[in-house]
């Protein structure tokens, strides 16, 4: 029953992402005046393959999931101003638009696999 709802499960942590994201981008646009401000961003870890960890002895503990854990980097645009400030306005609108943009789709994507779940247990009534 649980593969059933890892698509959502993996959708709403892209979710959590992109809104984490969007907040981080956003403090880089407020403090688009503020002397020496250096703008920072938000990754994802890269994510080991199921072969990462294996269980060797039978009273060891399975591998879970890896927490879904945000980090957190200096941006460092490529320009800085004469007051130390480097962040770019249009680098940082280019970056919350894609953001949004990939916001929308997870959650497009999420609307339409929990109404085919809701279609498939209502036993075909809409």
């Amino acid at each position: 029953m649980t593969r059933v709802f890892d698509a959502v499960d993996r959708l709403a942590s892209a979710m959590s992402y992109h809104r984490d994201r969007h907040g981080v981008l956003a403090g880089n646009v407020a403090n688009l005046d503020t002397p020496g401000y250096r703008p920072a961003d938000v990754q994802r870890p890269a994510t080991a393959g199921p072969a990462s960890m294996v269980r060797t002895h039978a009273e060891h503990l399975a591998a879970g999931a890896a927490p879904d854990t945000r980090v957190v980097f200096d941006d460092g645009g490529a320009l800085v101003g004469p007051n130390g400030n480097a962040v770019a306005l249009e680098r940082e609108l280019a970056k919350i638009d894609a953001n949004r943009v990939r916001y929308t789709t997870s959650a497009e994507l999420v609307s339409r696999r929990l109404a085919l779940l809701r279609y498939a247990a209502g036993d075909g009534n809409p």
